[in-house]
């Protein structure tokens, strides 16, 4: 089940735009956002200019999900030893106080002089400017910063012999390797993951907005780099100002149902499209679902029969609706539920799959349109897939004369509106498929059965639905929430099916049997729509 795409397509163009860009990405624990990270780098083609940093234990699942990680992360620990250094001060005294050598800062303090005065002077020749993370650095080592210290103080040292060993290396060596990637790899651009901004401030006590403050006015407003921070929280906004973008990712229910949400909060520069995408994280990858449009066939093909389940439970049409509900035993009753913003054309084709299936196989199908899919066009809509002489002979459509205009064909069985259990009854199906075989189909769309006949309809058409069930044929019932049968007809039924438009995106799940939320969508490729359904994991 599958058909979702990758990284939003705006999320893409705000990188690929001129200049640096920084990118806040927020989300509680398991929402997807360090997988988000890497295939952003993959998507944008970065993968041998990226850099990512993870103070957090690397997962060897993320190994198999970007196998380029691993060798990236090799590479970056071969280059932090490189840089790795210790200095060595001797024992000797200068002056000493009590047991105390009162004179061990000051030789301390020079020595840090002298190695910001190398870097200084070697600033000019630097491609990257590293300005901001000097001053960082600096505060760092003048105890201006608030230094929680889980990792052991700055400055201090080990006893080793008659040696006193200080490790007077970088403050914050995982930026500052950062800083050494962008500058080996210009002019080209590197995209420099963070994760996360948080756990980098705690290990080195100075809070996240001095570290992005930093690395945003070095790095992306100075050298053209692209940053990208991973927040591990979902509400807190105090951080957003200074991101040129912020991405949230959302964990939701809906009717008690894990619903993902990634919404864009912000693009400076670039156009938001969609702001809301609902995604997946199936596989170990991330996708996200388009707003759709009517998607039809260039040119439709003859429908591709799908087998039956067994000898007792038929498809639905579907291949991958099958696998959800297991088909549809003969004797059933199916209830599908569909909200009133859903596009028709997904409800349109559901009923192609189902309709299609059926004639190719010969069986007959006794169709109710929708008022919003009016009699007339249901040729139109079925005869391109299954052809002239099957639509002729195995599909006959109710109608009542104001709500169609196919009045004296013999494809239609009349209704005058008066007497629904008379008018409606199984014998008069049965004599007119004559030529048909079983099992049957009634489809019947119940805004034009409540709009047709004023009485309560579902007690009415108990003797049709008693005989669907006595001769082992199908009955398909499409409502909507605000149609009065819905609940009733939901009771009764042995499937029961439900599509909704979710920010855009629609989704299908079952409420018997019971389901998580698919995202529904068709692949039209092959000449006729086929049901694509991708889990929201």
């Amino acid at each position: 089940m599958k058909d979702s795409t990758g990284i939003p397509e705006e999320l893409v163009n705000f990188f690929k735009g001129p200049g640096g860009h920084s990118l806040i990405v927020k989300g509680l624990a398991g929402t997807g956002k360090t997988t988000f990270a890497l295939q952003l780098a993959e998507e944008l083609d970065n993968v041998a200019k990226s850099h990512y940093i993870s103070v957090r234990v690397s997962d060897e699942s993320l190994y198999n999900q970007f196998p380029w990680l691993r060798k990236k992360l090799e590479e970056t620990g071969k280059l932090k030893m490189v840089k790795g250094y210790a200095k060595t001060l001797s024992s000797n005294f200068v002056h000493r106080e009590s047991a105390t050598d009162v004179a061990l800062e000051v030789r301390i303090r020079t020595a840090q002089q002298l190695l910001r005065s190398i870097g200084e002077a070697l600033k000019d020749s630097s491609k990257v400017d590293r300005s901001e993370l000097q001053r960082l650095e600096g505060r760092i080592e003048m105890g201006e910063e608030s230094v929680e210290e889980p990792f052991g103080a700055l400055g201090e040292g080990s006893v080793l012999d008659d040696t006193i060993i200080f490790d007077l290396g970088s403050d914050l060596p995982e930026i500052d390797l950062a800083y050494d990637m962008v500058e080996q790899a210009l002019p080209d651009k590197t995209l420099v993951l963070i994760d996360s901004i948080d756990a980098l401030s705690e290990r080195y006590g100075v809070h996240a907005s001095k570290l992005i403050n930093t690395l945003q006015k070095d790095l992306v407003e100075h050298s053209n780099a692209d940053v990208l921070y991973v927040l591990e929280t979902g509400k807190d906004n105090r951080l957003d100002y200074l991101g040129d973008g912020v991405v949230s990712f959302v964990d939701e229910e809906y009717n008690g149902r894990r619903l993902r949400v990634l919404r864009i909060d912000k693009l400076r520069g670039t156009e938001i499209k969609q702001h809301k995408y609902i995604y997946t994280l199936k596989g170990g990858r991330l996708g996200t679902f388009l707003f759709k449009r009517e998607e039809q066939p260039s040119e439709p093909k003859h429908w591709k029969v799908v087998k039956d389940i067994s000898e007792d439970v038929v498809s639905t049409g579907n291949e991958e609706l099958d696998q959800l509900v297991g088909g549809i035993r003969k004797g059933s009753i199916i209830a599908i539920e569909v909200g009133g913003n859903v596009p028709g054309f997904y409800v349109d084709h559901i009923k192609t799959g189902l309709i299609s299936n059926f004639t190719c196989q010969n069986r007959g199908v006794a169709l109710m349109p929708s008022k919003r899919a009016p009699a007339e066009t249901i040729e139109a809509e079925i005869i391109p897939y299954i052809g002239e002489d099957t639509f002729e002979n195995n599909v006959r459509v109710y109608e009542a004369t104001e709500f169609g205009s196919l009045e004296g064909s013999k494809n239609t069985i009349q209704l005058e509106g008066r007497d629904l259990a008379n008018e409606m009854k199984w014998n008069t199906v049965e004599y007119n498929l004559q030529s048909a075989n079983h099992p049957f189909m009634s489809l019947i769309a119940f805004d034009t059965l409540e709009s047709t006949y004023d009485e309560d309809v579902i007690e009415k058409l108990t003797p049709h639905l008693t005989s669907i069930r006595r001769n082992k044929d199908i009955f398909v019932g499409l409502l909507i929430p605000t149609d009065e049968s819905t609940d009733k007809l939901a009771n009764v039924a042995h499937i029961h099916l439900k599509i909704e438009n979710l920010d855009g995106s629609v989704v299908l799940f079952g409420e018997k049997p019971h389901t998580e939320l698919f995202a529904l969508s068709f692949d039209v490729s092959k000449g006729y729509p086929k049901a694509r359904l991708t889990s929201i994991v």
